[in-house]
């Protein structure tokens, strides 16, 4: 216990000592990038950050974007090094078959919260010397949906924060002005129903034609609830000692032993993936999001106000593991959860 305590004043010591004051700070060097949710591709045709009086950087077309929230996109813009205070935007959304565009101004609320983010940072492991490593965040991503719903992030390695969101509208644009071979199609309904079928995934397409697109399911994502993971161990392992979690509505944070130890509650999305690290075994899990958000809004319902555990309880020998949201007494397995397990 003595040296667990001794661990963890080291860790604050060496992370204040490495931590450069940035409390005054103002500029940080970020590059811009666009993300869509998984498998909706999306392209962008224009768009920039700016503030007021200074133009910062375009936002140009990279090819499509398709990968999920939970990574950044390409590089579409130089960037800058000051805060944004407008956001221009311009793409197509193929599963729509839609351009959309916003143009917003960044309020000083989003702006304020954007400045303190950089300036706070976080700490990530370094594996060659063993020690916390401070680093500040290196992106804004603009994260779009269907529906025309924009999020905005700062995200940096294992780290990414929502900062605000908006709306779009639909709009109209020339497609001469959009390919790079002007009349390349006959006309735009040609355009989007060729790029439909080559862009979006078959079982997309087969979902949307049964069922339509989900809109309004990403701003379910984006609920937050107060809960935590709490661990039930096996034999040799007695600690969780560090996991990397993706959230539900895209946000990521890497959460280490120290922190863990304090089994505090936290307002926070839903879990979308998490990496666990124990003594001797790791592993990997993907809930499935229609199951997680129904369990839970089935404990808010029936446990209003109650904060809520997702129970991690390894198996036997350590072949997978299971969980398990609790609260109140009553408990619900998430049994699509997709479990990887490793040996160190």
């Amino acid at each position: 216990m003595k040296n667990k305590f001794k661990l963890i004043i080291l860790f604050a010591l060496l992370a204040c000592n490495n931590k450069e004051d940035m409390s005054t700070k103002t500029d940080f060097s970020w590059g811009a990038t666009v993300a869509s949710v998984k498998d909706y591709p999306i392209e962008v045709h224009k768009g920039y950050l700016a503030t007021q009086d200074k133009f910062i950087t375009n936002l140009h077309g990279a090819g499509i974007e398709d990968d999920g929230w939970g990574y950044d996109g390409t590089d579409i813009g130089a960037g800058g090094n000051i805060i944004p205070t407008m956001l221009s935007l311009t793409w197509v959304s193929y599963a729509e078959k839609k351009f959309w565009k916003i143009d917003t101004n960044i309020d000083q609320t989003t702006q304020n919260k954007m400045l303190a983010l950089f300036r706070e940072g976080f700490y990530n492991w370094n594996s060659v010397t063993n020690l916390p490593e401070h680093e500040t965040y290196n992106h804004i991503t603009i994260a779009v949906v269907p529906g025309g719903m924009v999020v905005l992030f700062i995200t940096g390695a294992a780290h990414r924060v929502e900062v605000a969101r908006y709306q779009a509208k639909e709009t109209y644009v020339d497609l001469n002005t959009f390919l790079p071979v002007p009349g390349a199609f006959k006309d735009l309904e040609t355009f989007y129903d060729i790029f439909y079928k080559g862009a979006v995934p078959k079982y997309l397409q087969q979902k949307i034609y049964n069922s339509g697109i989900p809109y309004g399911i990403w701003d379910t994502y984006r609920e937050k609830y107060n809960w935590r993971f709490q661990t039930s161990f096996y034999k040799e392992d007695d600690s969780l000692h560090h996991y990397s979690i993706i959230y539900i509505n895209g946000e990521e944070d890497n959460i280490y032993q120290e922190v863990i130890d304090k089994a505090l509650f936290n307002h926070v999305p839903l879990p979308l993936t998490i990496s666990f690290y124990f003594k001797i075994y790791n592993g990997e899990a993907k809930f499935d999001e229609d199951e997680i958000v129904a369990a839970f809004k089935k404990m808010k319902k029936n446990h209003p106000d109650a904060t809520i555990e997702i129970e991690i309880r390894p198996a036997f020998m350590y072949k997978t593991t299971s969980f398990t949201v609790k609260c109140g007494g009553e408990e619900i397995l998430l049994e699509k959860t997709i479990v990887k397990m490793y040996k160190n």
